[in-house]
């Protein structure tokens, strides 16, 4: 009964797009109920796409024009206010007035689009998730994403050695890995790299055009396929819309830190026309040992066109190009004394060497990203999207024989290269007002090509291996809203077939030719999350259960390592996915009238099945059919479990205060270490955070964070895999900014950072970080 009223609806959407424009106005006022001029509404569909900006005249009224009959959400902004609670509108057949008020200290209930796909505020979502809003970053002088998200509960940022470096990001004790990341809802990922993920190009991630950051922690596969198995962090891009408005800012400081930022947005023919657009250079001429050079010049760009009332194309481009220069990875001391067994102590040279400087190694990547959308408004409450999605990567590791330890006798270099290729379309329908429908289908290509080159005089080496596969998906989400919304229910469920094309390799290593390929199994996944709000105690009660997977990349299959003139094959063509079910459950409680939020969540996660890199023996040369020392295979997984606990506050006008705590136990089935831990590695069991941003004066803003980690092991080559037991990051940074008005809709706003104000001195497996260093600024902003 259901799917035919869908399919009614989807009939009916011509005549709804006949229908006479419509409009949504009223008057936007402040706490105390005077009115408010240049402040904006804004109407967003159900997807997250703005369908209208308006701005307040000097009465305070808004009006919003030519908009088609369908379900919306309505909220308006003002510098120095809390964002209007988000109000959910069912236009139909006669215009709305609708009156918005913003707020001065509540803590703000934010809409978000990650955790289901739909757009819904955040207090009605019933996962585990977060936002970083653009403003926040700014007021903590954030250059970095990932830096922006070692905030968040649950999640731990480890970057090696200084700006630009590798950075992963591991959620609730995940790997790296098992974080997706995804920009504007579209997966973000390294097709050419070991695990298939976006961990090569986090450290280019630089804040720039994005409008807040979405953080789901817990599964995600059922909406967004493989990787995310810990959780999913969502770039999501400003879309631009009413008057000009921007910024220009210069800053530099310490490590010979040099960046400027460019960045506008509006709206033309009355909003029709949306766009908003950012450039920046990044410059660092010392770095951490003064000779860890890296640039980085990236570009964000989005752009919007409502056609008719119902119908909008859309476009969004992400491009950067960066060059690094790398160190020498940290080892063992082959000379150190240590005990024959157990964990080793991590004392930098006495036990183990950090990064030492490598003059010729370096990395030259880029990455492009580029969405066509086009968005039709069916019969109230209903849409269909169409979209295509390309993204490209380009990673090229260069080095040659000068620097420490072992190096290569002649210069050499890989040259990775991948390309994802997606279309698909999403259907979302209302069935009966507080239920929705959605069904997609979603078509995926990626290529794989491995270039090894070497200048040996007496006979180089060309090697070329070149791998495609495609997928198709399925995928389906009912939610509900019962009980006068106090329950919410979400079901989803995706089905993933891949199809594995012929690979082709020229002069490597023969060992995958002419072998018979095996098409991975096709991929189950599945999510049900429950809520339920009390509003005479403002208390949440929320669940979450799915289960996820990581289809086995190309490398893992087909991989090889070139060193010094060799091949090592490391893949293994055979590889099963890796599998895991996860469940949350927490609540989430307000006090004093909205101003403080807590919250607690339980957080279960357990992998029956991995991809591990094995060195230990298990893999026999004599019986390897691909002649294999060691590489990829199958086996058993890990259990990571722990508690999440966080409190918000929004004591006055003008301050923010925020603090978590997380404990995680993560183990694995089977130990990689030589004395046989069972023990995570990169997991600390113990993390803190503190963050404080306080206006000071109407002129005068100042913010404080701090995050802290417990111990955690990681591995070096001591006559086996040993386990190197390292003190966790203490790290404090603190900012401030100074606006000063101009004109009449301009500011001036110098500002500074203090980065690792403690001076203290910590290792990210084995790699120095940066002591303290500062940087400070110019921003114009109008």
């Amino acid at each position: 009964m259901r799917t035919t009223h869908a399919l009614t609806l989807f009939f009916l959407s011509f005549a709804s797009a006949a229908a006479a424009p419509l409009t949504i106005s009223g008057r936007i006022s402040d706490p105390s109920g005077a009115v408010l001029a240049g402040a904006q509404a804004v109407l967003l569909r159900p997807s997250g796409s703005v369908a209208s900006v308006a701005t307040s005249d000097g009465s305070g009224v808004y009006t919003l024009a030519n908009l088609s009959p369908g379900d919306y959400w309505l909220t308006a902004r003002s510098e120095g206010f809390a964002e209007a609670t988000p109000e959910r509108i069912a236009l139909r057949d006669a215009p709305l007035e609708r009156p918005l008020q913003l707020r001065l200290n509540a803590v703000e209930t934010q809409l978000t689009v990650t955790e289901t796909g739909v757009l819904a505020p955040i207090d009605e979502i019933s996962k585990a998730s977060d936002q970083i809003s653009a403003l926040q970053m700014r007021e903590r002088a954030e250059f970095s994403i990932p830096e922006a998200l070692r905030q968040t509960p649950g999640v731990r940022v480890q970057q090696l050695g200084g700006p630009g470096s590798l950075t992963r990001i591991h959620m609730r004790g995940g790997r790296a890995f098992d974080t997706s990341i995804l920009i504007d809802g579209f997966r973000f990922r390294d097709v050419s790299a070991p695990q298939g993920d976006a961990t090569g190009f986090l450290g280019d991630l630089l804040v720039l055009n994005s409008e807040r950051v979405e953080v789901l922690r817990g599964s995600g596969s059922s909406l967004y396929g493989t990787n995310a198995i810990g959780g999913v962090a969502n770039l999501v891009t400003d879309q631009g819309g009413g008057p000009l408005h921007g910024e220009m800012s210069l800053e530099g400081g310490g490590l010979g830190y040099f960046r400027g930022v460019t960045r506008m947005a509006g709206g033309l023919a009355d909003n029709r026309f949306l766009y908003s657009a950012g450039v920046t250079h990044l410059n660092v001429m010392r770095g951490l040992d003064g000779d860890d050079r890296t640039r980085n010049t990236g570009a964000q760009g989005s752009a919007q066109y409502r056609l008719t009332p119902a119908t909008t194309l859309g476009g969004r481009i992400f491009a950067t190009g960066s060059y690094t220069g790398l160190n020498v990875t940290p080892a063992a001391l082959f000379t150190a004394i240590v005990p024959s067994s157990g964990i080793v102590a991590a004392i930098p040279s006495v036990t183990f060497t950090p990064q030492l400087n490598d003059p010729d190694s370096s990395r030259h990547s880029r990455f492009f990203a580029g969405l066509l959308t086009v968005t039709r408004q069916l019969a109230p409450g209903s849409s269909l999207r169409g979209y295509y999605h390309g993204f490209t990567t380009s990673r090229d590791n260069r080095d040659g024989p000068l620097g420490a330890g072992f190096q290569p006798p002649f210069a050499n270099n890989n040259l990775f290269d991948g390309r994802i290729d997606t279309g698909g379309a999403r259907g979302d329908f209302s069935l009966g007002g507080t239920r929705q429908l959605s069904l997609g289908y979603e078509f995926e290509r990626e290529r794989f090509d491995n270039r090894s080159r070497e200048e040996n005089p007496a006979g180089g080496v060309n090697a070329r291996t070149r791998i495609s596969q495609a997928s198709h998906a399925l995928f389906a989400q009912q939610q509900m809203r019962l009980l006068a919304d106090r329950l919410q229910i979400s079901f989803s469920g995706r089905m993933q077939r891949f199809g594995l094309g012929q690979p082709t390799f020229a002069g490597g290593s023969p060992a995958y030719t002419g072998i018979a390929l095996t098409t991975p199994p096709n991929a189950y996944t599945g999510d049900v999350a429950v809520s339920y709000f009390v509003p005479s105690t403002g208390t949440k009660l929320r669940s979450h259960f799915g289960n996820a997977y990581r289809a086995p990349t190309l490398y893992e299959r087909f991989g090889t390592s070139f060193y010094g003139g060799f091949f090592s094959p490391y893949g293994d063509p055979r590889l099963a996915p890796e599998r895991s079910l996860s469940v949350d459950a927490g609540l989430d409680q307000y006090f004093a009238g909205s101003k403080v939020r807590v919250s607690g969540t339980y957080f279960y996660t357990r992998l029956r099945q991995v991809i591990a890199f094995d060195f230990s023996g298990v893999i026999v040369p004599g019986t390897d059919p691909y002649g294999r020392f060691g590489g990829y295979r199958n086996t058993g997984g890990g259990l990571s479990r722990g508690v999440e606990l966080s409190i918000e506050a929004n004591p006055r006008r003008g301050t923010r205060l925020s603090a978590s705590y997380t404990y995680t136990n993560a183990d694995e089935r089977a130990s990689t270490l030589l004395n046989g831990s069972v023990r995570s590695i990169r997991v600390s069991d113990h993390m803190a955070t503190f963050t404080a941003t306080h206006a000071v004066t109407k002129r005068l803003d100042v913010s404080f964070d701090l995050f802290a980690a417990s111990s955690y092991l990681y591995p070096f080559f001591l006559n086996g895999s040993r386990p190197f037991s390292f003190a966790g990051p203490v790290k404090a940074d603190v900012s401030a900014s100074y606006t000063v008005p101009f004109l009449e809709t301009r500011r001036l706003q110098f500002f500074a950072r203090v980065d690792n104000l403690l001076n203290r001195t910590y290792y990210e497996d084995g790699f120095r970080n940066p002591k303290t260093w500062a940087i400070g600024g110019l921003r114009v902003l109008f």
